[in-house]
């Protein structure tokens, strides 16, 4: 299953459903990774308001959404959305690190939007990696609003045998080390730092699709600019 063909983002890209928090580069690059991983199990920690995994649900064999709901956003309003949609989604409702790993299996996907404290990354890094067996998403690396996200993401990789893939406007992405994998990068304006490939400014792709993602992102090209409007 194609990006292009997937209803449920031609529905999010339309307005009919959320849209993940992220920029529509961002969201687009997501977008790719679920795809690339379609038909495999992954798993989100941190919801929010289901906009990043309504995405993640049209490729996942099975998604598992791990929150406890006690930030504002509504379990109820995703709950809606996959049941009418169908959508192979199981929740857990707990605190990430109250969530015994024996509940979990192994993912290929996973997605880390919870908690910004440095400690409560680690943690979910320290979780993630025991779990992963392709790639991990970071949202809000490099995000100066929560600054911590993107120092403990440095601190794991210079720790452990995990490297940065690709890093966009607010998400990184990371894998083993050892992991090879489809260049996504090359036709995208990346500079390569020799610590994986950074989303740099310049032309994009000419694509009607990625132009939509783009204009449909919930923040545009930075949080910066959204806050103001």
């Amino acid at each position: 299953m194609s990006i292009e063909n997937n209803n449920i983002i031609q529905s999010q890209l339309s307005g009919d459903l959320p849209i993940p928090g992220k920029t529509g580069v961002d969201w687009y690059l997501f977008s790719w990774f679920a795809n690339y991983f379609s038909n495999t199990d992954m798993l989100e920690i941190g919801a929010g308001d289901g906009g990043s995994s309504l995405t993640m649900a049209a490729f996942a064999k099975q998604l598992t959404i791990i929150d406890n709901w006690h930030q504002g956003w509504k379990k109820e309003n995703l709950e809606k959305f996959v049941e009418n949609l169908k959508l192979p989604v199981c929740f857990i409702d707990s605190l990430s690190n109250d969530v015994d790993q024996r509940q979990l299996q192994s993912y290929k996907f996973i997605h880390l939007d919870a908690n910004k404290d440095y400690d409560c990354v680690i943690e979910d890094l320290y979780l993630a990696s025991q779990i992963c067996n392709g790639i991990i998403c970071v949202d809000d690396y490099l995000q100066s609003m929560w600054p911590e996200v993107t120092w403990a993401v440095d601190d794991w990789v210079k720790q452990n045998d995990w490297q940065r893939i690709l890093t966009g406007n607010h998400q990184v992405f990371i894998a083993k080390q050892q992991m090879k994998i489809k260049e996504i990068v090359i036709e995208w304006p990346v500079i390569d730092r020799g610590y994986g490939f950074h989303l740099t400014y310049g032309k994009y792709p000419n694509s009607n699709l990625i132009n939509k993602f783009i204009n449909a992102g919930s923040m545009k090209y930075s949080w910066h600019e959204h806050a103001k409007k």
